[in-house]
C-alpha cells in the first residue's frame, strides 16, 4: 500500500480537483489541516489511532465531505483518511472560508466553535488521550468573549429603548434655490444612562443582525413623524404660506425584507396625520443591489402609501446603475465624499455632474450631502441640484433646537 500523504501543498486556486489512487493516504491524524474535500466519485475510510491500533470510524462515498473541521478551527487533523478505491475529489482550500467565517455573527461563530470543540473532546476520549494532553483553545475564548459582549450590547440596547435613551436628531435640508429649510433628515442617537454615546454604526449594525431594527425602526418613524407635525406648525407660524418641511427617514434592509414590516410602516404613516407627500424614506444602494427583484417589489409596495423614496450615498455602489430604472425612486442623495472633494478633485466634480445629469434624465430630485463651504452651494446649484445638507448649514439637532432654528427663519 502506498503510504504517501496526498494532502496538497499551497495552491493558488481555492477550488480544484484531484484523483487519488486506491490505497493512498489523503491526510494523517495530527497533520496540519489546510483543505477540505468533497468526494465526486469513489470511497474513503476514516480511521483513528486508538491505543496504537487502527480503528475505522467511518466510510464515506459520493457527495460526502471530509476534512471540514480543520479549515474552520485551524486544529490538526483529528483522523486519518485513506482512499479505498480510486477516488476523485474536489479540493476546497481554507481561503475560501476565511472571509465569510470572519464576517459571521459572533454568536454563530461561538456555536460553531463550541460544537467543534466538544466533538474533538469526544474524539480524544475515543482515542484514549487524557484531558491533560489538551492544548487550551485560546481562539475559542476570544470568540466567546466577543459573543458575550454582543449579547450584552443587545440587552443594553433593548433596555435603552425602554428607558428612553434613544433620541432622534434632525439635520436641516435646504433648498439650494431659496436658501431656506426644505426638510430634515431624521437621525437616531443613543446616549446611555452613564452619559456615553454609542456610535450608530455599531448599534444599527447589531440591531439589523438581531432583528431588533424592526422595533427600533418603527419607533424612529413614529418619533420623526410626530416631530414633522411640530416643525410644520412652527414653519407656518414663522413664515406664513411656506410649504411644510418634508421628513426623510432611513429604513433598513430588514424593514423592507418582510411584507409584514412594510405593512407596519404603512400603518404608522397612515395614523401619523402627516401628508405622505411630505415623507421621504431613504435607503442605501447596497440594499438595492443585494436583491434587486425583491427590492423593486418592496419599494412598489411601500410606495402605495404615497411617500417619496430616496437612495442614500449615491455613487458609492456603481453596480446599481444598470437597473436603477427598475426602482420607483424620487430622489438621489449624492455621497458627501464627492461633494467635499469637488474643488480639489476633477474626477469628483465630474461624478457629481454625471449623477446630476442622470437624476435629471430620470426626473428625480437631488440632495447633495456633506456641504461644508459656501462655494459648494453655488457649484451644486449650477449643476441643477435642488437640495443640500451639511455642517455649513447645521449639524443634526434635537427637536427643541430645530424649533428654535425654524423660528429664526435662516437663509444660507
Amino acid at each position: 500500500m502506498n503510504q504517501t500523504t496526498r494532502e496538497p501543498e499551497t495552491m493558488v486556486q481555492t477550488v480544484y480537483s484531484i484523483t487519488v489512487p486506491a490505497g493512498d493516504v489523503i491526510f494523517r491524524q495530527g497533520e496540519e489541516g489546510r483543505v477540505a474535500y468533497i468526494i465526486e466519485r469513489g470511497k474513503v475510510e476514516v480511521s483513528i489511532d486508538q491505543d496504537g491500533r487502527k480503528s475505522v470510524i467511518a466510510e464515506l462515498g459520493d457527495g460526502e465531505i471530509f476534512g471540514e473541521m480543520s479549515i474552520i478551527d485551524d486544529a490538526p487533523r483529528s483522523a486519518t483518511v485513506t482512499a479505498v478505491a480510486d477516488t476523485a475529489l474536489v479540493v476546497v482550500q481554507r481561503a475560501r472560508f476565511q472571509k465569510p467565517i470572519a464576517a459571521a455573527n459572533p454568536l454563530m461563530k461561538l456555536l460553531l466553535r463550541v460544537v467543534l470543540s466538544r466533538f474533538r473532546d469526544a474524539q480524544r476520549q475515543l482515542s484514549g488521550l487524557r484531558d491533560n494532553s489538551r492544548t487550551p483553545d485560546t481562539s475559542l475564548e476570544e470568540v466567546r468573549k466577543l459573543a458575550l459582549k454582543r449579547i450584552t450590547i443587545e440587552r443594553e440596547m433593548r433596555g435603552g429603548l425602554e428607558a428612553s435613551e434613544f433620541v432622534m436628531h434632525y439635520q436641516p435640508i435646504i433648498s439650494l434655490e431659496t436658501g431656506g429649510i426644505a426638510g430634515f433628515e431624521a437621525l437616531m442617537r443613543w446616549q446611555k444612562g452613564d452619559g456615553s454615546f454609542v456610535s450608530p454604526a455599531e448599534f444599527v449594525t447589531l440591531a439589523e443582525e438581531t432583528g431588533f431594527i424592526g422595533e427600533l425602526g418603527r419607533w424612529s418613524m413614529e418619533e420623526s413623524l410626530a416631530a414633522q407635525i411640530r416643525f410644520a406648525e412652527a414653519t407656518a407660524a414663522a413664515e406664513a404660506g411656506s410649504p411644510a418641511p418634508f421628513m426623510s427617514i432611513n429604513v433598513s434592509g430588514y424593514q423592507l425584507s418582510e411584507l409584514t414590516e412594510i405593512a407596519y410602516l404603512a400603518d404608522i404613516i397612515e395614523s401619523s396625520g402627516v401628508d405622505p407627500e411630505r415623507i421621504k424614506l431613504e435607503m442605501t444602494e447596497t440594499l438595492l443591489v443585494q436583491d434587486p427583484e425583491h427590492a423593486a417589489k418592496a419599494l412598489r409596495e411601500i410606495k402605495k402609501s404615497g411617500v417619496s423614496l430616496a437612495i442614500d450615498d449615491f455613487g458609492t455602489g456603481f453596480s446599481s446603475l444598470s437597473y436603477l430604472h427598475q426602482f420607483p425612486l424620487d430622489t438621489l442623495k449624492i455621497d458627501r465624499e464627492f461633494v467635499n472633494n469637488m474643488e480639489s478633485s476633477e474626477s469628483s466634480e465630474r461624478i457629481v455632474s454625471s449623477i446630476a445629469q442622470l437624476a435629471h434624465s430620470l426626473n428625480m430630485s437631488i440632495v447633495a450631502e456633506g456641504i461644508e463651504k459656501t462655494e459648494q452651494i453655488s457649484a451644486l446649484r449650477d449643476l441643477g441640484c435642488q437640495f443640500g445638507q451639511g455642517y455649513l448649514m447645521s449639524k443634526p439637532l434635537p427637536a427643541d433646537e430645530v424649533m428654535a432654528l425654524i423660528r429664526s427663519k435662516p437663509r444660507w
